[in-house]
């Protein structure tokens, strides 16, 4: 009987974990349908999120679709914009970019980091392909492991 018991506490301890490992399993694979769904209205915003877009489309991993209702996943993707003399730049736009993969139901499978660009001559002066990049190439070490 004490044995018995002992399995069951043991493995009641375990299935919490058993849980949150199958829930990594979730994100999308390759061929997955995926909407990318832009968070800002902003003009400079919309424009690198066009950026990314077509950047996931070369990438070819996935399906993207332009109807939300026709994909597995959303991709919700928040640039914010800044405009002006910072410490990384002279000038010129500013982005910062958050990512989320969710599913239909609006879980969250993944968030990336916070990714950064102003223009500098390192990037060309063209701080939106640059925010573009280095979240692409994050991604892909993330998805590709």
């Amino acid at each position: 009987m004490k044995k018995n018991l002992f399995v069951l506490v043991i493995i009641l301890l375990i299935l919490p974990y058993i849980g949150v490992s199958q829930s990594s399993l979730t994100t999308p694979k390759k061929g997955s349908k995926i909407y990318v769904a832009g968070v800002s209205k902003n003009e400079d915003a919309i424009q690198a999120t066009d950026k990314l877009i077509e950047d996931l489309k070369d990438w070819s991993y996935w399906e993207l679709k332009s109807i939300k209702d026709e994909a597995d996943f959303i991709l919700e993707v928040d640039i914010k914009t800044s405009k002006g003399v910072t410490l990384t730049s002279w000038g010129g736009t500013s982005y910062r970019l958050v990512a989320q993969i969710m599913d239909k139901g609006g879980d969250v499978l993944w968030e990336s980091s916070e990714y950064k660009a102003s223009p500098n001559g390192t990037n060309g002066f063209n701080a939106a392909n640059a925010v573009v990049k280095k979240f692409m190439r994050a991604l892909k070490k993330k998805i590709e492991q």
